[in-house]
């Protein structure tokens, strides 16, 4: 009985790792991928090596999960590795200034896959205007949902996880059946066009990176399995595999059944396909399929995000405002406005291809820095108790790539200032920790506004 329960946990925890991993990537960033690549096979290669980085980084993660069984994620282990000014860095900007960039790819993902249920070519024919107003209605809606009836959030994700698996698995279905019908002559134009520069090959990068978010969740999942230094390398190597055999399949369904000169365009590629294989329906049923999906990505990232950045108040890391909980939701709803009013500036000023280069490039060097952190570990208290140990392999990877991915956007003319900007917005917070983090002035009147703040409202707002 003993052996058949924890079967059932790994396996139950191998659903979760997947489940989580799995998102609107696969529906919105291969058109992406293929403009930055130029052909059909390399575009299929960047998802195998997609699944090596997140199996590399799920990995070190989980050494660092199991050395440090805190919540907080890369905060906490930033904190304890490098100290709290990196760790004030990493919620300031990730969490605190940048979080809703994530929010808003996936809004955004669902507006365009909503207009391809009435348009052939939503980006020609609906009106930007039109697209951001019901991109900002829908983050209303979440914030809603998300401080009235988080519960409601939670029951629906497993309606949302079942759904996305289905279209993944109908995209596959379908595009086999297309190639076993003949249908070679799209996929048969493998490596021919392929991108000779690789710096141009910074869209696909992001895509992949983008697409595989969630493996930085595995170390929860991992946390308190038994005899970790085995069943670790299994939850992560089975997750990672399963998802990387889907993700991979659905590409080369794409490719198999839409011509090159479409899939580079920006129109929905899921509801392109499903109106190609199974005409009318399939594009309606794959849309709504994919909004859904986007939906559950949404409502998982609101309920996450909102609570990472509470936790980094209550450190201290953040203004106290962002501490208050309502009295009747037992919800952080200071901190679930102010995500949404941060979502809604992004859906207004940004566009999909844009927000995912900016939210992969702000976001995955702090992944590096933690896996550089397996290093300084093992060489700072090589004695220090882990459950599960990283062969080092992993890391040196993660990191390898991690240094090309982030170098990559600066030896492009389109991305260079973007990135500079971005770097820029990060060392704001140096200043900013240390007038009122550290308060090494002794300026009392910013943290009596801050009380005051505080007070307005927790009274306003009906907070604790």
């Amino acid at each position: 009985m003993a052996i058949e329960d924890k079967e059932c946990n790994t396996n139950t925890r191998i659903s979760l790792v997947v489940g989580g991993i799995i998102g609107t990537g696969i529906f919105i960033t291969p058109n992406y991928i293929t403009q930055s690549v130029g052909a059909p096979a390399p575009s299929i290669l960047m998802w195998s090596v997609g699944g090596l980085i997140a199996a590399a980084g799920g990995m070190s993660f989980c050494e660092l999960g199991t050395m440090f069984p805190v919540s907080g994620a890369e905060i906490a282990y930033i904190k304890r590795i490098y100290g709290p000014l990196p760790a004030f860095l990493t919620a300031w900007f990730v969490h605190f200034l940048l979080r809703g960039m994530g929010i808003a790819i996936g809004i955004l993902g669902f507006t365009k896959y909503f207009w391809s249920i009435f348009y052939d070519n939503p980006e020609l024919q609906v009106p930007f205007w039109a697209d951001k107003f019901l991109a900002l209605f829908v983050t209303c809606v979440f914030i809603g949902l998300t401080v009235f009836a988080p519960t409601l959030n939670v029951k629906s994700l497993v309606v949302e996880s079942v759904l996305k698996i289905i279209a993944i698995l109908v995209v596959i279905g379908a595009g086999f059946a297309y190639l076993v019908q003949g249908h070679t002559e799209n996929i048969s134009v493998g490596f021919e066009g392929t991108n000779p520069d690789l710096k141009g090959w910074g869209g696909a990068i992001n895509g992949i990176i983008w697409s595989y978010y969630g493996w930085e969740m595995i170390c929860g999942v991992t946390s308190e399995v038994q005899n970790p230094q085995t069943n670790v390398p299994i939850i992560v190597g089975v997750s990672v595999t399963t998802v990387s055999v889907l993700y991979i399949l659905a590409v080369s369904s794409y490719h198999i059944v839409i011509p090159l000169t479409d899939i580079v365009k920006d129109t929905p590629i899921a509801s392109q396909f499903g109106l190609t294989t199974m005409g009318r329906f399939g594009k309606i049923f794959l849309a709504l399929a994919v909004m859904v999906s986007s939906l559950g990505n949404v409502h998982c990232t609101f309920l996450a995000a909102s609570r990472t950045i509470h936790s980094a108040a209550v450190e201290e890391l953040l203004p106290e405002a962002l501490t208050l909980v309502s009295k009747r939701f037992k919800t952080p709803i200071v901190t679930v406005f102010y995500l949404g009013l941060v979502t809604g500036v992004f859906v207004v000023i940004g566009d999909l291809n844009g927000l995912i280069d900016s939210a992969v490039f702000t976001t995955f060097p702090f992944y590096v820095m933690c896996c550089v952190g397996v290093f300084v570990m093992r060489i700072r208290a090589p004695d220090l108790e882990r459950p599960y140990r990283v062969p080092l392999v992993f890391p040196a990877f993660f990191i390898l790539f991690g240094i090309f991915a982030f170098v990559t956007p600066f030896t492009s003319q389109a991305t260079w200032k973007i990135s500079l900007m971005w770097v820029m917005v990060l060392m704001t917070g140096v200043p900013v920790y240390f007038l009122f983090v550290r308060n090494v002035f002794k300026l009392d009147c910013f943290h009596k506004a801050s009380k005051t703040l505080t007070r307005f409202l927790a009274t306003t707002l009906d907070c604790e």
